[in-house]
């Protein structure tokens, strides 16, 4: 039986390579959208296989990669802010 933290990873593989496949078809070239919906997949993944009832070493990591990657998050939707008010 696999566990979550390893059944996770699998599920945000199959996710990015999903994403960038429907990128690929619709012929969408822009990086920080894949980027952005990546990040959402990821933090869904965090959110699910995130323990109720026990604390285990790995999720301090995942704590600081889920902050990390809301920062690079945030960065994403500033500049795509900026873009967008600059014309």
């Amino acid at each position: 039986m696999m566990h979550k933290k390893d059944a996770a990873s699998v599920v945000l593989t199959v996710w990015m390579l999903t994403l960038s496949g429907l990128l690929y078809i619709l012929n969408i070239q822009d990086l920080r959208l894949f980027i952005a919906t990546a990040l959402v997949g990821f933090f869904i993944i965090v959110y699910l296989i995130h323990p109720t009832y026990s604390r285990p070493g790995y999720i301090r990591n995942i704590n600081r990669m889920a902050i990390a990657c809301t920062g690079l998050f945030g960065l994403v939707i500033v500049l795509r802010i900026l873009e967008l008010v600059g014309g």
